[in-house]
């Protein structure tokens, strides 16, 4: 009757240490799996955050380049302009690197800023489109550069 007895009590403690066992397993399986969702989600944003910062580092170059090469400007007033890359020259030469594209807008006349006199000087409004897509990962960042260029009348 001991042996019985004592074969049900090894048989409840094998059955609660499976169930233990089960639980385990399954918690740390939900665990790695929301780690593993985390980690995407962090690289997701890392890349997206690394496009921004392309397209608008572009602003920033294609600003010096326009304001040191005014002709590019006046040909704008004609029709837009694709800008050549001024940061990263290269070219997207296949999908996990970040491509770019820069366009010139001109938007229209608008009066100078202050301390520029009216009858002599004019200004003309700008916008520098910057566009960056790491295509591997579907990330895209577009940012627009509004700028006033100061020219004689």
């Amino acid at each position: 009757m001991r042996s019985i007895h004592r074969a049900r009590q090894q048989g409840a403690i094998m059955l609660m240490t499976m169930i233990i066992m089960l639980v385990l397993l399954f918690s740390s399986l939900f665990v790695m799996e929301m780690a593993i969702f985390e980690e995407m989600a962090v690289s997701n944003e890392q890349k997206g955050l690394q496009v921004y910062q392309v397209a608008y580092s572009e602003l920033d170059g294609q600003y010096k380049y326009l304001i040191d090469n005014p002709s590019v400007l006046l040909d704008a007033k004609a029709s837009n302009v694709s800008l050549t890359i001024v940061q990263d020259q290269t070219g997207c030469p296949n999908s996990t690197q970040i491509c770019q594209t820069a366009t010139l807008r001109y938007i229209g006349e608008v009066p100078p800023p202050p301390g520029y006199s009216l009858g002599k000087y004019m200004g003309l409004m700008f916008e520098i489109d910057s566009v960056a897509t790491l295509l591997k990962a579907g990330a895209q960042s577009s940012q627009t550069l509004g700028f006033i260029y100061v020219n004689t009348l």
